[in-house]
């Protein structure tokens, strides 16, 4: 096989730009504002094995989730049971959807002249999806029948034609049917766009040479990722930390959780084990397997090539080992609805693992929670039952030659955040501020991005369900000697004059004039935040990151009324911490 290397660069761009173009259909066509404004979504093309070929860059964990729904679709309907032009959706964590019942999965079956040459596939989350109340998110259930409509792979378009009797069962068992049938659509047609730009790429160069060209892609992305990880230093390496647990604040289910890392490298190849995690919680905080195996590629890739386009071949070198009955294999009907708040700590988790071996490829911990909040109730507008998705965003951990990021999402991290116009337009509240919060990042010779404050008011009843983590027993960690960042929770501020900070609430009543106070966390540090450059410090505290105590407590940095370094006495403070550590 003769491989042309300018015609192998045009396919893989080619694959990368359709995935791209399907994005860009689904934001102009979708109804929800998770989908068509933060872009809670992914788009990508696979072969018929089905290999993951190429993904556009919406939520980082989707594009690995894939794969197992087309396989799983493969079992269950029977691969030599797809037609043209049929359409497949499912959402079930345990069956295709792998993440929780929200986050749809969508798949368009690709043939030409009869043959199956490919899959285009979305997974995005949509508004609702059943479930004992609106969000889809949950603290306190325990069993996934609470928590979803179940919907296992099925044809929803069947050679074409909506399939009446399956749309009208999915949309009867959901809170806002007209916006999921829009964003049905949305998919459809966003795949069939990838479907035809694939023919149009196997008639140009043929069948065969599809393959070859597409093969050869997935071994050079194993290849480059096998040679990543042999310039690791080879060796076993453990860690942990501890989930806050489930079930709201007032009642809880489970606490303490742990979640336990080794990781093996060897040969070329990494290995995650998480099989000496926690034993599954009787309430939702479980990750399905799918999606820990997802968040385990996601850290990997984070770590091992965090930077060229995602496809299968790069994950050929990875070994994830799971438990079953553990919080990262639960066995059904274990609840999942904090699938999220389980598994996305494993990035950080990994880096704090290797931090010792590979200083230069890790950094200080993410805020580390989703801080997902779900408001819903009757708009006095329009008369209409509306459901915001609301998930915030906070600082990364500082890096080994930078500062932390500050306003990204954790697992989200291509996500974005709505605008205030775009919320106060479609949902019955104000927004008052939206605000970095001072002292919030972790210290570090590379300091920690900075948590956000956001509050708005409400302007009718209405109800919220909150999920936030890490706030009890692992706040945002530094490495190398970085400081600990602040934590996530959230104040509601009553309009009778009350005020109570929460981590977990479930459809907690608000009243017209109450105003909620969202907080996230901060980012770790990195290094020692002694060896700050004493200029970075002031810098930071003349644009309000930092307060004098800080700058003074934990970078030992003396700065006079008039804002100007005192570098005798800031040598004299460190030198006296020095003798001290």
């Amino acid at each position: 096989m003769s491989i042309d290397p300018v015609t192998l660069e045009v396919v893989r761009n080619y694959l990368q730009r359709v995935s791209e173009e399907m994005e860009a259909t689904v934001v102009r066509t979708a109804h929800s504002i998770a989908i068509y404004d933060s872009r809670d979504f992914v788009c990508g093309v696979l072969d018929a094995e089905p290999n993951l070929l190429s993904a556009s860059l919406g939520t980082p964990i989707f594009p690995n989730a894939l794969p197992y729904a087309v396989r799983t679709s493969f079992e269950i309907i029977g691969k030599e049971h797809l037609e043209p032009e049929d359409v497949v959706v499912c959402n079930d964590p345990y069956y295709g959807g792998g993440t929780h019942g929200n986050d749809v999965v969508a798949l368009y079956p690709v043939f030409l002249d009869a043959k199956l040459i490919a899959i285009t596939g979305f997974k995005g989350h949509v508004l609702d999806i059943g479930g004992s109340r609106p969000s889809g998110y949950y603290n306190n259930t325990t069993e996934i029948y609470q928590e979803l409509f179940r919907i296992p792979p099925v044809k929803l378009y069947r050679k074409g034609a909506l399939n009446e009797e399956v749309a009208r069962l999915i949309l009867t068992n959901n809170r806002l049917p007209d916006e999921l049938m829009g964003d049905f659509r949305a998919m459809v047609a966003a795949l069939k766009t990838g479907g035809k730009r694939i023919r149009d790429l196997v008639n140009k160069y043929s069948y065969t040479k599809f393959i070859e060209y597409t093969q050869e892609l997935l071994s050079q992305s194993e290849k480059f990722a096998r040679n990543k990880i042999s310039r690791l230093p080879e060796g076993k390496y453990e860690g942990e930390y501890f989930l806050d647990g489930d079930g709201d604040d007032n009642h809880p289910i489970s606490r303490k959780l742990k979640v336990n890392m080794k990781v093996l490298i060897k040969d070329g190849e990494l290995t995650i084990d998480l099989s000496e995690s926690s034993p599954q919680s009787i309430g939702p905080m479980n990750s399905a397997k799918a999606n820990s195996i997802s968040f385990a590629k996601f850290a990997y890739k984070s770590l091992v090539d965090p930077f060229s386009p995602v496809n299968d071949g790069t994950f050929r070198p990875l070994n994830v080992i799971l438990k079953k009955g553990t919080i990262f294999d639960p066995i059904p009907p274990a609840p999942v609805a904090l699938w999220i708040e389980t598994a996305q700590g494993l990035i950080d988790l990994l880096f704090k693992v290797l931090s010792s071996a590979t200083p230069d490829k890790v950094r200080g911990s993410t805020f580390g929670s989703d801080v997902v909040n779900f408001i819903y109730g009757t708009d006095p507008r329009n008369k209409r039952f509306y459901v915001l998705v609301d998930t915030l965003q906070g600082g990364w951990g500082g890096n080994p030659d930078s500062d932390g990021a500050t306003v990204y999402a954790t697992s989200e991290g291509n996500s974005t955040y709505p605008m205030t116009e775009m919320l106060e337009a479609n949902y019955p509240l104000l927004v008052h501020r939206w605000e970095l919060i001072q002292d919030s990042c972790g210290a570090g010779k590379y300091r920690g991005g900075l948590g956000v404050k956001r509050e708005y008011e409400m302007l009718s009843p209405a109800h919220i369900t909150a999920c936030y983590d890490r706030h009890l027993y692992s706040p945002p960690w530094g490495v190398l000697g970085g400081g600990e960042a602040s934590t996530n929770y959230l104040v509601i501020k009553s309009i009778r004059g009350t005020s109570e900070e929460h981590t977990k609430i479930t459809d907690y009543q608000l009243d017209a004039g109450d105003i909620i106070s969202f907080r996230t966390g901060g980012g770790g540090g990195y290094g020692n935040p002694f060896e700050r450059d004493p200029n970075n410090v002031l810098k930071d505290l003349r644009l309000g990151y930092i307060s004098d105590a800080k700058a003074r407590q934990d970078y030992g940095v003396a700065i006079d009324k008039n804002g100007k370094i005192l570098f005798d006495d800031t040598k004299k403070l460190r030198e006296k911490v020095n003798k001290l550590s």
